[in-house]
């Protein structure tokens, strides 16, 4: 008995999923002893020739998404892709050694010439893949023909994409009310980022909104600038206001212009470090973050210590200072250094920066002061990093020389910085300042970043900033004596990792002491935290000493702060099981405070988070309770906290996100990063967006709210939560953006409805076997006829009519008319049965596409 299907091999038995296989029609007729024609099911993976958007993959790593014609051919799947040399180049093909590989004679491609075929027949070890399910070309080549770049995640220039023209706002808010003896204090903060991007073109501005009964509201405006990549320069030019680099000379604020390179340009791109701010809160308190005087950031943290991880603005650089307002009107304040650590280039690899432009103040007024300020770092050998640079004002003049080694030890840096200050109605000020950094990254010991600098400065050296300061005072009126000019200064800052499975030792501070002030400025934090069975703890201890906000107190009295906590999970060992909390602080000013509560989340995903403690304040005998609550959306942040103690009460609402503009509306999400995408699928409402937990609203929009530039990223959709008649057609998207852009990604969808139709022909007798179901109007095909006369397939269309074909001829042919009930009232079971009679064929509506049925 001869086998229905049979599978061609070519000396090779084995089965082969993409082997074509043959039907044998003695196995299939209609009844009438009329065979089937079913060449259209023996050639797997056919693709009808035309045009079409794929994702491009080489060698397993995505190039780009390129618009590929495919041209009829004898390939099993119908069609081959077409190639012309910049498309080859893109992909990181070195067509040098291709063209040597195939020797003299004709090549297949020569000027601007297409290529449609198999390009191992050009490229001696090349194979091609079209999937059309995933929309994507895999080429598999050979590594001696790939230039070196393409065999990482580094994605060719052409292919980074500039994205959409869009209009963001990120805010971030905050309402604040407390009532301490018989005082009652309200204010609020809203931090805002702006931006619009046009073509090419990234505008940006921020800004802090504050608001208080007494003082009403006031805007600081942070910056406004335009910004633009000069892609061939690997380069970044700014225009408006913004900060100088804080690589080699002190940050300072201008209005102008800022040409600077962008590492992240490169295939293998170097971070800006940024420091974490680490402290305690007794209550319910406020932290504020400030930096070169500007307010960068203001939330309320929960009792115990806290971690705050993402300041966006700190890869500007420049120390942070910030303040923690307690419920109870208790306020201290800390700095956390910032200082850049050592940095060694590879050889031949340039890094540098021009600044021209006027200073300005943190709340924008010019100081009349022009500035042009120029540095450059050059790798000259695996080990040597040389770099120069000069700031240059009406009144100043200095030039940097330094070198960074890389050795076993670590990274060492040295530079040396000579400065000429002319001060007004005094004498000129000339000094020098040297600098010696050390930093390393030791994966064996699990030192995650460790950073030692010091500085000596000579009695007339002036740093950049400080100069421009001390013009400016003495200008107002201000005495030049009392101008603080900096002698010694020790940064810290170690994350260490003690064993295979032992505890964090982290140490972060900063000691400063001046030429004509007595004492020491002092302001460090060392603290260790680890697991024991299943529960975590951590102890630290906090030093302050000095004023210029390093203290508490008005005078110079010295401050220490020691903490301990504990945290036990309660129930099942999971990250969102309830937290039994403990946490002791002893303040030397203010005594001990004692605190315990309750901390966990609800929900699947953890969205919904809680804390709820009880604190005891020794030195005033007082006892307070302090409750707080959050809710993640995917279109906002929520937060709310309440603390009440014998004299005092406060109360916190928060809210985050982000907000995105575009041709298709306004999406709300979660704050936004630098880079972002806007994710279009039509009809997919709840489908699910990369990790984000961002969801598709009723629009088809979602927002995936950070994207890393330059470099590769898979963005998934995941259906799970879609209606059962959307088919999404593309799940996975890849995408290089550029800096700054919001780059769209369609996922195509079909908004299609499962149909099971029971029919029968005229004269009753069952439809055929794999006969083709065609939309009667467009001609579409929408499934074909299953067994026992039951066609398969899905209909957009709530009514219409289906020709199903099993010939050519007007009788092998028959209409099904349909109306399917509403939506609403559809089963549960995903698809819609019905049982239609199939009418014979007018005359007058024979098909004029025989090819159809072929």
């Amino acid at each position: 008995m001869p086998a229905l299907a049979q599978h061609i091999t070519e000396g090779d038995s084995s089965v082969a999923p993409e082997q074509p296989v043959f039907f044998d029609t003695q196995m299939l007729f209609k009844g009438d002893g009329t065979s089937i024609d079913t060449q259209r099911f023996e050639r797997p993976g056919y693709i009808t020739p035309g045009r079409y958007l794929l994702d491009l993959r080489v060698s397993g790593q995505w190039r780009g998404l390129v618009e590929m014609e495919l041209r009829e051919s004898d390939d099993p799947q119908g069609s081959q892709p077409c190639y012309d040399r910049e498309l080859l180049q893109q992909l990181g093909i070195d067509l040098q050694k291709a063209d040597a590989a195939l020797g003299e004679g004709s090549h297949p491609l020569q000027g601007t010439e297409r290529f449609c075929g198999e390009l191992g027949s050009y490229i001696r070890g090349v194979t091609s893949k079209v999937d059309m399910a995933q929309q994507q070309l895999e080429l598999s080549v050979p590594q001696y023909f790939l230039v070196p770049d393409a065999l990482t995640t580094y994605i060719d220039p052409a292919n980074w994409d500039p994205g959409i023209n869009a209009a963001r706002l990120n805010y971030s808010s905050n309402l604040f009310s407390s009532q301490s003896r018989g005082q009652r204090r309200t204010n609020g903060y809203a931090g805002l980022n702006m931006g619009l991007n046009a073509g090419a073109l990234r505008l940006r501005h921020s800004g802090a909104l504050t608001w208080s009964p007494e003082n009403g509201s006031d805007y600081q405006r942070g910056y406004i600038y335009g910004q633009t990549d000069l892609t061939d320069w690997r380069s970044q030019l700014l225009v408006g206001e913004s900060v100088t680099e804080s690589d080699l000379f002190d940050s300072v604020s201008f209005r102008g212009v800022k040409l600077f390179s962008d590492d992240r340009m490169l295939p293998m791109s170097q971070r800006h470090f940024a420091p974490v701010v680490r402290g305690t809160a007794n209550t319910n308190a406020k932290v504020s973050i400030y930096q070169r005087d500007y307010l960068v950031y203001e939330t309320t943290v929960a009792p115990g210590p806290f971690e705050i991880a993402d300041l966006q603005a700190a890869s500007f650089g420049g120390d942070l200072q910030v303040t923690v307002s307690e419920a109870d009107g208790q306020r201290r304040s800390f700095t956390v250094p910032f200082a850049t650590m050592v940095r060694q280039l590879r050889p031949g690899q340039s890094r540098y920066s021009l600044t021209a432009g006027q200073v300005t103040h943190a709340a924008g007024r010019g100081l009349h002061q022009y500035v042009l300020q120029g540095t450059l770092q050059r790798g000259l050998d695996s080990r040597f990093t040389g770099y120069v640079g000069s700031s240059l004002t009406g009144s100043y003049m200095s030039g940097l020389i330094g070198a960074a080694l890389n050795t076993e030890l670590g990274g060492f840096g040295l530079d040396l910085t000579q400065a000429s200050t002319r001060v007004p109605q005094h004498a000129s000020q000339q000094g020098s300042s040297l600098r010696l950094s050390y930093s390393k990254h030791l994966h064996d010991s699990g030192t995650q970043f460790s950073l030692l600098a010091y500085r000596y400065s000579t009695s007339g050296y002036l740093g950049l900033s400080d100069a421009i300061a001390l013009e400016d005072r003495v200008r107002h009126g201000g005495s030049y004596q009392s101008f603080a000019r900096v002698r010694n200064r020790l940064d810290a800052n170690i994350n260490q990792r003690l064993g295979e499975g032992g505890g964090s030792f982290f140490l972060t501070g900063s000691s400063l002491n001046y030429w004509n002030r007595s004492g020491r400025a002092q302001s460090y934090t060392l603290g260790y935290s680890d697991q024991l069975w299943g529960s975590s703890y951590s102890l630290s201890a906090q030093r302050l000493r000095g004023s210029s906000g390093l203290s508490s107190g008005r005078d110079n009295r010295e401050n220490t702060l020691y903490s301990f906590s504990l945290s036990i999970p309660l129930g099942a060992q999971s990250r969102r099981a309830t937290q039994l909390n403990a946490y002791i602080n002893h303040d030397q000013q203010t005594g001990a405070h004692y605190s315990t509560g309750l901390s966990g989340s609800v929900g699947e995903r953890g969205d919904l988070s809680y804390g709820l403690s009880v604190a005891h304040d020794a030195q005033p005998g007082d006892t307070s309770g302090n409750a707080n609550l959050s809710y993640y959306l995917p279109q906002v942040s929520l937060s709310s906290s309440y603390s009440q103690g014998r004299d005092y009460r406060s109360q916190s609402l928060g809210a985050s996100g982000g907000m995105l503009l575009h041709s298709g509306g306004l999406t709300l999400s979660q704050t936004l990063s630098e880079t972002a995408a806007l994710v279009h699928a039509p009809h997919a409402e709840g489908a699910g967006v990369g990790y984000s937990g961002g969801r598709v609203d009723r629009a088809g929009y979602a927002v995936l709210p950070s994207l890393t530039p330059y470099q590769l990223n898979t963005v998934d959709l995941d259906p799970s939560g879609i209606d059962d008649d959307v088919e999404v057609q593309v799940s996975s998207r890849n995408v290089a953006p550029r800096a700054g852009a919001v780059v769209r990604l369609s996922y195509p969808t079909r908004r299609a409805r499962a149909l099971l139709i029971d029919s029968r022909q005229v004269d009753g007798q069952p439809l055929p076997f794999a006969a083709l179901a065609l939309d009667a109007q467009s001609a579409e095909e929408l499934g074909a006829v299953g067994q026992g006369s039951r066609l398969v397939l899905r209909s957009e269309k709530d009514q219409g009519q289906i020709r199903v074909e099993w010939g050519r001829e007007p009788g092998e042919q028959c209409l099904i008319d349909y109306v399917l009930p509403p939506r609403k009232a559809a089963p549960d079971a995903g698809h819609v049965l019905l049982d239609l009679p199939c009418r014979a064929l007018p005359q007058s509506d024979a098909p004029s596409h025989p090819e159809s049925s072929s």
